[in-house]
């Protein structure tokens, strides 16, 4: 019998939830993971993690996946990304990461350009407009990757 490679670990909240409440959850099911991957002899750091967000009415269901082994390889080999709703789903999951890194976890290696067009294929099948991967960033992940303003003194000895 072949010895899994991946792991998945799900947790339904309610999209009105508190920011804290869905944070603490999701840095549980981190931590869940973690603990079950050392369980089974699979070193936390080798994994590559991935989170998928779905929603449905007023519920978003996260799931936050490891893949390690050959199911990493292939993840990361590029040759079965992610399309539809399910790379919508990723991407939304994962963009406060960065471009680069959504694109790995969605299956695309570093062909950003692919990664981007397919984004907005997949938004136009579900009559979804996204421009850039910024599109999917909720109002509080916005937030909190605006640059904030300096406050200080306009000299040492003035306040």
């Amino acid at each position: 019998m072949a010895k899994p490679t991946q792991a998945h670990l799900s947790r339904t909240l309610k999209r009105n939830e508190y920011q804290a409440i869905k944070q603490r959850t999701k840095d549980q099911m981190e931590y869940y993971m973690g603990a079950k991957l050392i369980e089974v002899g699979v070193n936390p750091k080798s994994a590559i993690y991935r989170w998928s967000l779905e929603i449905k009415n007023n519920q978003e269901i996260w799931t936050y996946s490891a893949y390690w082994g050959d199911s990493k390889e292939q993840l990361l080999s590029g040759k079965m990304p992610l399309t539809g709703t399910e790379l919508i789903d990723c991407a939304r999951a994962n963009a406060a990461q960065g471009l680069e890194i959504t694109a790995q976890l969605c299956g695309y290696q570093n062909d950003i350009n692919q990664f981007q067009e397919a984004l907005q294929e997949a938004g136009n099948k579900t009559g979804i407009t996204i421009e850039s991967l910024g599109d999917l960033l909720t109002k509080t992940q916005n937030n909190r990757r605006q640059k904030g303003h300096e406050v200080a003194p306009d000299s040492l000895s003035s306040l």
